[in-house]
């Protein structure tokens, strides 16, 4: 008797998060009737907070000068927040408008979001998107963004996705994630359910943002402004053809540095702690005698995570990584349930990437964007050029 109550508080938990993992994914690979392009309509501003971002912001703001979108409709906000390097002067060469933010008091990503708004809003957009200054967006993912909205959507999340699966076990296991993530955010948007924001890829729209203005100033900023667009009963729609394209640290230590950050999300939004949980479950479940069970839960996960492995692609050396990856998974598991233990106060500190900070010349291939907005316009915040260390 006392082990049927022990497997069976393993396995309920564990079968749990399983379905919630399985049954979007699946729902997510039924056929799905494209919606007809409108012609865009929706004016943009694309802001975008940043921390010391030197050697990662030229290449999202080069993204942003090629998409297929009407530039009359689209601005750039690039928020320079205590910045040490020469994140303001790219953004100028980017045809950005530039926002000096010095804040010692209040650091952190949610207040560089809230300060940039204050500036967004005077220009009076349709939609506010909130990008990382360290990713880039594919060329439609304005059109689709302008097609969501134009079917009723409030707020949207772009597909997100890690591209350097190669770099290592830490990037083959952030690739794997994300392709859950994503899988996971496209089946709850066809069943009718609110999706989770992911920091980066947020499109709002302004009427919302101004009956639910930014307050998340947490490390967990996403999280915690996802959970008051939920009390305002404001539904995120998930557009899988808007992709934001980043790359996850390439180092140990790195990616532990960032998750220890995301932790503050909650436990329950750990796939690393789900699956640890998973595993250990199952196997104690299977010793007490529930071994179809905990068999079955096992194959279908791993079936979820298969699908992704295969949606990021196999080749010979990802197989090799697939296997140094459970030691990874475990740790950032461990990581996560440490803060349940010790919740300690992290500072917003730029992720370590694999960018090289060299060669901080102006790139001859920037086509800026213009200012002049017709639908979007007022005085730029800084503009003229500065010397070399300019925030």
């Amino acid at each position: 008797m006392v082990a049927q109550i022990v497997a069976l508080t393993l396995l309920v938990p564990a079968t749990v998060v399983c379905l919630a993992y399985l049954i979007p994914t699946l729902v997510g690979l039924l056929p799905h009737r494209e919606r007809r392009r409108s012609v865009p309509t929706h004016a943009f501003a694309i802001l975008i907070p940043a921390h010391n971002e030197q050697s990662a912001l030229s290449a999202t703001l080069q993204s942003l000068a090629v998409l297929d979108y009407p530039p009359e409709l689209v601005r750039v906000y690039v928020v320079a927040d205590n910045c040490t390097d020469r994140t303001a002067t790219i953004a100028r060469w980017g045809g950005a408008v530039c926002i000096i933010r010095s804040d010692s008091a209040n650091r952190g990503k949610g207040h560089a979001v809230a300060f940039g708004l204050e500036w967004v809003n005077k220009g009076v957009p349709d939609i506010v998107l909130i990008l990382d200054a360290d990713c880039q967006l594919n060329p439609t993912a304005l059109r689709e963004l302008d097609a969501a909205f134009a079917n009723g959507a409030d707020a949207v999340q772009c597909a997100v996705r890690s591209e350097n699966a190669d770099d290592g076990p830490t990037g083959y296991v952030a690739a794997v994630g994300a392709a859950v993530d994503d899988g996971v955010a496209r089946g709850l948007d066809r069943l009718g359910l609110s999706v989770r924001l992911r920091g980066t890829g947020m499109a709002i729209r302004k009427t919302v943002l101004d009956r639910v203005p930014w307050t998340a100033f947490g490390l967990a900023e996403d999280v915690e402004y996802g959970r008051q667009l939920r009390a305002a009963n404001v539904r995120v729609k998930h557009c899988g053809k808007a992709v934001v394209s980043c790359e996850a640290p390439a180092a140990v230590a790195e990616l532990c540095r960032q998750r220890r950050r995301w932790r503050t999300a909650g436990i329950l939004a750990s796939k690393p702690l789900a699956l640890v949980h998973l595993v250990a479950a199952t196997i104690v479940a299977a010793t007490l005698g529930f071994f179809v069970w905990s068999t079955a839960l096992l194959l279908l996960t791993g079936a979820i995570y298969l699908r992704a492995a295969w949606v990021v692609g196999l080749a010979r050396r990802r197989t090799r990584l697939m296997l140094h990856s459970p030691g990874i998974v475990l740790r950032l598991g461990w990581l996560t349930l440490g803060g349940l233990i010790r919740r300690d106060s992290i500072p917003w500190e730029r992720t370590p990437r694999s960018t090289s900070t060299k060669n901080l010349v102006r790139p001859s291939s920037f086509v800026p964007r213009q200012a002049d907005r017709s639908r979007m316009t007022h005085s730029p915040v800084t503009r003229s050029p500065l010397p070399e260390s300019d925030c």
